[in-house]
Formats: structure tokens, sequence, C-alpha cells
């Protein structure tokens, strides 16, 4: 399988490092390699980041799958029957101890031939293997769990390799975003005002906060911490609205977004989810009673007069950070005495009758 006039990358090697850290057993599957892929610079994570593959969703997923039964346990067993040792496969670069799936060794495979007929058009002679062909190598079966978890991040192998190509997907190509069937993704999109509260979520953006918090806070997965995520999420709207400091109405409209953004990312909403699921109970409560995020902001930027608040928003989410799901908190913005609550009614009484 090796080839003289080869050599695997560094970033490739980096890969491989984060791979063995993504699994849990001494054998590595497709969906560790993709892991790896998420996490490294490159136009190989780019094209993923492009179809919302970031290393939050897709460390979300591999958490979510270890050991899991039922609805949580692999489609796809990426052939493990056929497992071999690293060792034969990477030489120097892998281990005698840990082993390859067989799906893992074809993506190999076909990574080392696109390599080598790279190497053979160059001049030298000499090539590296890149996290772009052991991408391809990956997307090139269909039935892997690199396929998997691209299809419960609402996306397909041919939608990847067109961003890899530099192309925008087809509608065709690009239907797992629209929710194709297996995959859990609900089939309507996000509203354009919400794309960037999904961007926060995934990855692909961070919350403005001092460098020491952004480093702590990266690749967490806020969808598992829906009061911290609305309070970060809080300033969001008020900056978008033009106001420094949220007022409860702000934080109504973090919760009707982090709501709506969640329910479109299931893949990352049920992560540790071990029983009944409370976490968006107060955006569910907000949903029952005909309010979505679009209709509340259109009648925010109405300009409506809505009074002052009873107490500062940020005591409304300080009581509410010791509960697991946002219920408690959406109970209190509804209070008399909220701008929220005043925001509530107003919108309610301007909806379709």
């Amino acid at each position: 399988m090796t080839n003289a006039q080869l050599d695997i990358g560094w970033k490739v090697i980096g890969i491989l490092g984060a791979a063995w850290g993504a699994t849990d057993t001494d054998t590595m599957g497709t969906e560790d390699l993709l892991a790896g892929i998420s996490y490294t610079k490159g136009p190989a994570r780019d094209a993923l980041a492009a179809e919302a593959v970031t290393m939050i969703a897709v460390a979300a997923i591999l958490r979510d799958r270890r050991g899991g039964s039922g609805a949580t346990s692999w489609t796809a067993d990426d052939d493990t029957a056929h497992s071999v040792s690293s060792h034969e496969i990477l030489g120097e670069d892998g281990d005698e101890g840990r082993l390859l799936t067989g799906a893992a060794v074809r993506a190999f495979a076909h990574a080392y031939e696109l390599a080598g007929s790279e190497a053979a058009g160059a001049d030298s002679g000499i090539g590296k293997m890149l996290p772009e062909h052991l991408l391809r190598g990956l997307l090139r079966d269909g039935g892997n769990r690199c396929a998997e978890v691209l299809a419960l991040c609402g996306t397909t192998p041919d939608a990847v390799r067109a961003r890899l190509d530099g192309d925008v997907p087809d509608a065709a190509a690009a239907a797992g975003g629209d929710g194709a069937p297996g995959t859990g993704v609900p089939a309507p999109r996000l509203d354009p005002l919400l794309l960037g509260t999904r961007d926060l979520l995934i990855g692909r953006r961070q919350y403005p906060v001092n460098r020491l918090r952004r480093w702590l806070l990266r690749g967490v997965n806020w969808a598992t911490a829906p009061v911290n995520w609305v309070h970060h999420e809080s300033f969001e709207q008020a900056r978008a609205l033009g106001s420094q400091t949220p007022g409860t109405e702000h934080v109504l409209l973090a919760a009707l977004a982090t709501y709506e953004v969640a329910a479109a990312h299931p893949h990352l909403a049920r992560e540790g989810v071990t029983g009944t699921n409370t976490r968006q109970l107060g955006g569910e409560r907000l949903a029952a009673m005909g309010l979505d995020y679009a209709t509340v902001r259109a009648a925010l930027a109405a300009g409506p007069e809505l009074g002052t608040d009873a107490k500062p928003a940020e005591k409304y989410l300080e009581a509410a950070r010791e509960d697991h799901g946002t219920g408690p908190l959406v109970e209190a913005l509804l209070l008399d005495g909220t701008r929220a609550g005043r925001l509530v009614r107003r919108s309610r009484d301007a909806g379709p009758q």
C-alpha cells in the first residue's frame, strides 16, 4: 500500500493523532478520520464546514454514538470485520496494536491513489498525501460511518465533494440540507435571520468574549447548555437591534432563536439526553402560543412602547442558571412587569387572526 515516492504529510499525521483521540477503542473508523479532518485547518475542513460539518457537530455525534443503542447506535458498521493493523497501511506512522476498519483502509487506499497520481505528474515525481486526498477517500464510500455522520449533519458526500471542487452543490447534491430522508434533519430551512445563531451553535463563529473565555468555550455544544446559550445569544440579539445592554425582550428573542436552531439541528440538541428532554421547554411553550422568532422580532423592530423591566434582564438569567432547561426562564419572562411579557402580548395581538 505504501509508495516510496509518497509521504504522509504532517497535516495527515496530525489528523491521525486527532482521530485516535476521537475513538474510545483500539480501532479507528471513518467517523474518527472525519473528526480528525474537522479539527485540521485547510481546504478539507473548509469544505466540511461549508456543509455545517464542523468539529462541534462531528464530536457531538460521536459522543452520542459511543456505546449507544437503539436510535443512537450506528447504522453502518464500517466493515469492522476486515479491520487490519494500521502499521500495515501507514508504515511507521501506524501502530501494530491499533487497527483501521475495512472502510478506513479503503479510504486510505483511494487517498494513496490520488496522491500518487499527482506525484506522477509532478516534476519531482514525489508527492504528499494531503487532508483533501483523505477526505475524498472517505467520500468515495456512501455506506461508511463518515457518510452516516454527513447525513446526520444534513448533507451528502456529493455535496461535500462539490465544495472541495470549489463549487456550490446543486439542489440534488445538497438535498440533506432540506431534510434528506433518514437524516433526522427537519425539512424547513431556518429563517435567514437565524443563520448567525446557527453558525454560533455549530462553531463557524464564536461569541465575542475575551481570549481566555474564547479558548475555554471552543468546542462547546451550546445546545446542551440552553440557559447559558440564551445568555450569550441575548447580547447578540440586543446588538442586532442597536442596544448594548439586553432587556428581557432580547432574552425572549434569544429563547426563541435557540429553540428554533436547536430544533433544526437534532444531532446537537439530543446529545447527552437520557430521559425526557426538558432543555427547550421554554421555547416549546412559546411555540405552542403561536409565537416564532421572525414574528416576535418583527413586532419588536416596529418600535412598540414596552415600558421598563421590573429588574435587569441579567437577574432573570442568573436565577435560571441552575435549571437544566429554559422552562423556568420563560415562565419568569411572561410574568407582568417585563418588557418581554408585554412584547408577547403585542405579538399575539398582531399575529394572524
